[in-house]
């Protein structure tokens, strides 16, 4: 046909037609849109998940940093006014493993103080969260960057907050020095 989008096929010596340049191009695209959609997709099977625990096994190796990350503000848990929460992902890190790994001994502790403790490395901690190694499999994730613990927190509100507060976390293995991750200041909006 000769409308709008009328295919011109081009004719091989034998009489067979040859698609054009264009049907050959959609189908390369189809091709790599096919490939890249595939490689994201993901099952919700078991057999899945465990296979890529599997994949870098991380049981038998020591943490040797930690990495914290935090809410960005303070919200309200309990629906009284005010914040009185906040959530926090730690990530533990192997050095020869470029994935975070999980934590399988030791305790992890997530720690808030009032004020900026970045600054002052004397103030006493407000409240301190402790989880054991068999804890925290309650909040592990597992995402395509590795594991990580993602906890929700209600803190103690029996004194007021103070204008900020700081957040930090400490990995305190079986054996050696605690490990401390970076604390994170968060300004408490009036």
């Amino acid at each position: 046909g000769k409308g709008a989008f009328a295919v011109k096929n081009i004719m091989f010596s034998d009489g067979r037609c040859k698609p054009s340049a264009s049907i050959c191009s959609g189908l390369v695209v189809c091709l790599v849109w096919i490939g890249i959609t595939g490689v994201g997709c993901r099952t919700d099977g078991l057999d899945v998940n465990l296979g890529r625990i599997r994949a870098f096994n991380s049981e038998k190796k020591s943490v040797d940093s930690i990495r914290l990350f935090t809410s960005s503000v303070l919200f309200n848990l309990d629906g009284e006014p005010g914040p009185d929460g906040f959530s926090a992902r730690v990530f533990a890190v192997h050095n020869s493993i470029a994935k975070p790994i999980q934590i399988t001994e030791g305790t992890l502790e997530i720690i808030i103080y009032d004020g900026d403790a970045s600054r002052d490395q004397s103030l006493k901690p407000r409240q301190v969260w402790s989880f054991s190694g068999t804890d925290l499999h309650r909040y592990l994730r597992q995402t395509s960057i590795g594991f990580s613990y993602d906890f929700t927190l209600k803190i103690d509100n029996s004194k007021p907050l103070p204008g900020k507060v700081s957040i930090g976390a400490k990995y305190t293995p079986p054996e050696g020095d605690s490990i401390f991750a970076k604390t994170v200041s968060i300004a408490i909006e009036p």
